[in-house]
Parts: C-alpha cells; sequence; structure tokens
C-alpha cells in the first residue's frame, strides 16, 4: 500500500468515525429531549394523584370530626321524662366504658345493664346511649322513664337528662354539614374513577 493510500484510507476512517460520534450525540440528544417531554407530564400525574388523596383525607376527616361532634351534641338531650308512658326505678348491674374517640362522639360515656321495678314486673335493659348515665356505679339506683315512639319502638328517659330541642336541631344542623364533605368525596372519587378509564381507553 503506498503512502497516498495509506493517507486516503486514514481519512476515510476519520471521516466515518466522525460521522458515527455525530450520529450517536445527535441520538443522546433525542433520547434526552424525549425524557424532558416525559417527565414532566409524570410528575404531573403523581403530582395530581397525590394531591387528590390529601384531599380525600382532608375531606374524610372534616367529615368525621363534623358528624362526631353531632353525636356528642345529642348527648345534652334525651326524651321527655314527663311524657313517659311509665316510671320505674333502675338498679344498675354493670357496666362498660367507651370512648374517647368514635362515631358515637368524643369523651367517654357508659353503656350499662340495668333491672328496672315498674311496680308489677321487672325488666332487664341494656342501655348504651351516650350521655344517658350520669357515672353510676353496680348498685346505684334512679328513676327512669319509659317512651314509647312510633313502630312499636321504646325510648328511656330520666329527670337528669331532659329533652331539649334547640340542642337535637343543633345537632341535627351540624350533621347535615358533616354529611357535606363526605358526598363531595364520594363524587369526586368517582370523577376519578371515570378520569382513569377513560385516560386507559384512549
Amino acid at each position: 500500500m503506498t503512502d497516498e493510500n495509506r493517507a486516503a484510507y486514514r481519512k476515510r476512517r476519520m471521516a466515518e468515525l466522525l460521522a458515527e460520534a455525530e450520529a450517536n450525540r445527535d441520538r443522546s440528544r433525542a433520547e434526552v429531549e424525549a425524557l424532558e417531554q416525559e417527565d414532566p407530564v409524570a410528575e404531573v400525574r403523581r403530582g395530581s394523584w397525590s394531591g387528590h388523596v390529601l384531599l380525600y383525607a382532608v375531606l374524610l376527616v372534616v367529615s368525621f370530626v363534623l358528624i362526631a361532634t353531632s353525636m356528642t351534641i345529642g348527648r345534652f338531650t334525651g326524651f321527655d321524662f314527663s311524657e313517659a308512658d311509665r316510671v320505674g326505678t333502675a338498679t344498675v348491674q354493670s357496666c362498660e366504658r367507651h370512648g374517647p374517640v368514635g362515631w358515637s362522639g368524643f369523651g367517654y360515656y357508659d353503656a350499662c345493664t340495668v333491672t328496672v321495678d315498674w311496680g308489677r314486673n321487672g325488666t332487664r335493659l341494656s342501655i348504651d346511649k351516650p350521655g344517658f348515665f350520669k357515672g353510676e356505679k353496680p348498685g346505684d339506683t334512679f328513676k327512669i322513664g319509659e317512651n314509647k315512639r312510633t313502630k312499636g319502638r321504646v325510648g328511656y328517659s330520666r329527670a337528669e337528662l331532659p329533652d331539649r330541642g334547640w340542642v337535637t336541631f343543633a345537632g341535627v344542623v351540624v350533621a347535615i354539614v358533616g354529611a357535606l364533605p363526605l358526598l363531595l368525596l364520594l363524587f369526586l372519587v368517582r370523577d376519578s374513577v371515570r378520569s382513569l378509564f377513560r385516560r386507559r381507553r384512549e
């Protein structure tokens, strides 16, 4: 191989290497640009979902707090003792303490089993209405009234827990307000599920 041929070969080889390097550079640049275009979308989607989950959690907590508050308010009212169909003497047999947080409201309350002497016969009852008992212990006695309600249901009353209509009204209002975030949560979840299926079809 003459010197001229060697020089031509080197020049041709150099040109091939330069062309290959430029092709690799262009391919790398295209991949970087593609990643830059895709990553923001992925970040937006991840950010959107994390934002939705946080919003769902906030709505659920707000709804729970308001509904539990309405149940707590309801502890300060009861059936009208003066309108009881019959009145007897209740003797506490046993009590179980519940709380401090639940759908029955905030704070502790007692659910007790009592025996009631109605004068002619006795009845054993389990009463778990929050706020009905006032710290009674087994063996304590108190006056209790039986209030018949609609559809054969029966409620129980005592003079220490009078019927307060305004308290009942306040509890109902707070419960309605508490239901609104829950309804909004259900609507948002339904909308998110629909959007997810719509994107998958596309």
